[in-house]
């Protein structure tokens, strides 16, 4: 029966301590706007991995570093790290208890929770930046579990579509993951003085290693739409989860005697983590714990927003722990003299309609902002938030949480500073002054 060695998962575990040191030592300042690492702790942490990327200089974001953004978000989903700022504001990532935890693990251990956080929290559709993605992961593993170790996989080979397969130009990046967790080695294209884009291909062949296709056969049958948080949310779905058996049982049009007998059987015996499936391949009794990640604690404590309209504009609002979102959207209303008369969001990443957004009551979509309290949002000083308010005119104020400290909880939200004057909800034309009022 096949085992897995330590060579086999060694160096995906060494880039993930290789980056955590780096973090842990150096303490980069993460950028003001979106929170990520800069261009050139990029580079210097590219140049220190087994699963590097080819640069030449320190030019390029995040997203283009495939294996480190992986990390970075692995690092912050697993809640081994969050991020915080200090008295002047620079924002870094911080080790928890939870990263004390994951060092005392084994390597088999250690890698089981980076590739189980992945499996059930790495925002999928996200990565893919196409609505499609999903699908493509189980076609790739499906494809894995039924190959021979060492035989090339060419273009066509995932969706017997030899003019179109995607995972080889603009989903090339689910390979790069899975090349990072050791499933695959893979062939690039490399171009010379010719511009590309995504929809090129930039990858000739798929490698499948031993490890990689005996993982993926028990993972043919842990599907990752029966796992991934974020997935089930957009389904609706994230209120009873049941994994490896929820997306089949509740959307398959003619559920079977034996999807509905599983179901059963496994709503009988619990949560059952992801590892445990795993165990079969793994050297024996590798696989006994894991690290605990908690649902988010309440942080108390009372929150003062910046929140501005351009840089001449803005107010400073204090609320308790306690509040709602949408107190904080009624004090903004009230701070810059609007009507309260339209719908908004408020989305968390700072990026106009993303996924990681609270709606309006009076929206058919959730989740909503009378729903969730301040202090159970897991925000950190320095963090900014897009507050979108009327669709149409699209007024878009930016929210930063300026701090966080102790103090008796104010029972209403107040605004306790402000600088100009709030401009017109409503803009009318004056034809003696030619201009909107």
């Amino acid at each position: 029966m096949y085992r897995v060695y330590e060579k086999d998962i060694s160096a995906s575990v060494n880039d993930f301590t290789v980056f955590c040191d780096f973090v842990e030592e150096r303490k980069p300042i993460l950028s003001k706007r979106r929170g990520v690492l800069g261009k050139n702790d990029l580079f210097e942490i590219n140049s220190l991995l087994y699963y590097k990327k080819e640069v030449d200089a320190p030019n390029y974001q995040l997203e283009s570093y495939p294996v480190i953004n992986l990390i970075f978000n692995l690092a912050l989903l697993g809640k081994l790290y969050v991020k915080a700022a200090d008295a002047k504001g620079n924002v870094y990532l911080t080790r928890t208890i939870s990263k004390d935890e994951f060092d005392a693990l084994n390597i088999y251990e250690k890698y089981a929770f980076l590739l189980e956080t992945f499996w059930t929290r790495y925002d999928i559709e996200e990565i893919m930046r196409s609505g499609r993605g999903i699908s493509h992961f189980d076609q790739v593993i499906r494809t894995l579990a039924d190959s021979v170790a060492g035989m090339e996989l060419e273009k066509g080979s995932f969706s017997q579509r030899v003019e179109f397969d995607p995972v080889f130009s603009y989903l090339a990046v689910i390979i790069r993951c899975f090349n990072y967790f050791g499933f695959c080695g893979y062939v690039p294209i490399i171009e010379v003085n010719r511009k590309t884009t995504r929809y090129d291909d930039s990858i000739k062949a798929v490698i499948p290693t031993d490890f990689g296709v005996n993982i993926c056969k028990i993972l043919v049958g842990q599907r990752i739409v029966d796992w991934n948080i974020p997935w089930l949310k957009e389904l609706k779905m994230d209120e009873n989860i049941i994994p490896g058996i929820t997306y089949q049982s509740e959307f398959a049009l003619f559920p079977s005697k034996k999807q509905r007998k599983a179901y059963n059987e496994r709503k009988k015996s619990g949560f059952i983590p992801l590892y445990r499936f795993l165990e079969p391949i793994f050297p024996e009794g590798a696989l006994k714990k894991t690290v605990n990640v908690a649902v988010s604690e309440v942080v108390r404590g009372n929150y003062v927003f910046k929140v501005s309209l351009g840089r001449s504009v803005w107010r400073k609002i204090l609320l308790s722990f306690r509040h709602t979102l949408e107190d904080l959207h009624k004090a903004v209303q009230d701070a810059f003299n609007f009507d309260d008369d339209h719908l908004y969001s408020f989305f968390m990443d700072a990026k106009k309609y993303s996924k990681h957004a609270y709606h309006s009551p009076m929206t058919d979509e959730s989740p909503f902002v009378h729903e969730v309290t301040i202090g159970e949002l897991g925000l950190y000083e320095g963090q900014r938030i897009m507050y979108l308010f009327d669709y149409g005119d699209s007024w878009q104020f930016e929210i930063q949480l300026l701090k966080i400290f102790k103090d008796e909880n104010p029972e209403n939200p107040k605004v306790i500073e402000e600088k100009g004057e709030a401009p017109s909800q409503y803009r009318y034309y004056d034809e003696d002054e030619d201009e909107y009022i």
